[in-house]
């Protein structure tokens, strides 16, 4: 728990969806944690954002707005928001997305500079309103290990604002999986992390067809292979064995003599099984 009352940036980025974003920035100011800044990083949006958030500014001096005068894509655009963060905490929001209303002072209550960062659960809700609630049943601490083959760490974190800019902020080169590839930097330059059971981030489904909540334009397959290249220091031989069998396991072309290999390398035969369970029953593109 923190004593003196930090200041903590909230970074959200969007592009042409106002009416989701108007949900996004009430949710921030509805925190019962008011020492905040909200950053609102606008790539390059031509639906009258700019004017929304404007008006905005006068109302609520916490609120600053960053815009790209052309279209520079996600990363690229959440680092605006994180270099010129002036919190001590910094975490981020998408623009179809919502937080609860106390999630800043839950993580400011929680927070223990052991680990790296600290984040929660999350609630699904989708057009008809049926919500799924992912639980743990109670809170996890995790290492950069855990995050080699999976995002235990959901979408967004919470952190020191100088260790997210120390690793550089998100990586503009990648085109998928970005968060996740950020958190497994994160937690490999700065240690373990926590994950606690409470939901404390609602988010949306409710986009048309033409929406998508991540990029499309190359497979999850691809995009785990360039994850692992990008990071040759932290996945070793051993590991892109197992990121192997994993896209067996995606691809449906898992065999028994892949099992059996996979046992042998990883060294925990409930792990694997999770593993194979959880790959071979994803619907990925």
């Amino acid at each position: 728990m923190i004593e003196n009352n930090p200041k903590v940036s909230i970074y959200i980025t969007t592009c042409n969806r106002l009416d989701k974003l108007k949900r996004a920035v009430i949710s921030v100011q509805k925190q019962d944690y008011s020492n905040i800044e909200i950053l609102i990083c606008d790539d390059a949006s031509t639906d009258g954002t700019e004017k929304f958030v404007d008006s905005l500014i006068f109302e609520d001096t916490r609120i600053k707005y960053f815009r790209n005068d052309e279209n520079k894509g996600a990363c690229a655009t959440r680092n605006i928001g994180i270099f010129n963060a002036t919190g001590e905490f910094i975490t981020g929001l998408d623009d179809d997305d919502e937080f609860t209303p106390d999630r800043l002072s839950f993580f400011i209550d929680k927070w223990d500079d052991k680990y790296s960062f600290i984040c929660a659960n999350f609630e699904n809700k989708y057009q008809d309103s049926m919500t799924l609630n992912y639980r743990l049943k109670k809170e996890k601490e995790f290492y950069c290990s855990d995050l080699l083959f999976a995002n235990e760490a959901s979408n967004q974190i919470f952190t020191r604002t100088e260790r997210l800019r120390e690793i550089g902020g998100f990586d503009i080169s990648v085109k998928r999986l970005q968060d996740w590839d950020t958190w497994l930097r994160l937690s490999n330059a700065f240690g373990p992390f926590i994950r606690f059971p409470e939901s404390k981030y609602i988010m949306h489904h409710d986009h048309v067809q033409s929406e998508n909540r991540v990029s499309r334009s190359y497979s999850f397959v691809d995009a785990l292979n360039d994850m692992a290249q990008r990071n040759t220091k932290i996945y070793g031989c051993k590991e892109r064995k197992i990121l192997n069998m994993i896209i067996l396991t995606i691809n449906g072309n898992l065999k028994l003599k892949h099992f059996v290999q996979w046992f042998f390398l990883d060294g925990n035969p409930l792990k694997v099984l999770k593993m194979v369970y959880l790959y071979s029953k994803m619907k990925v593109i």
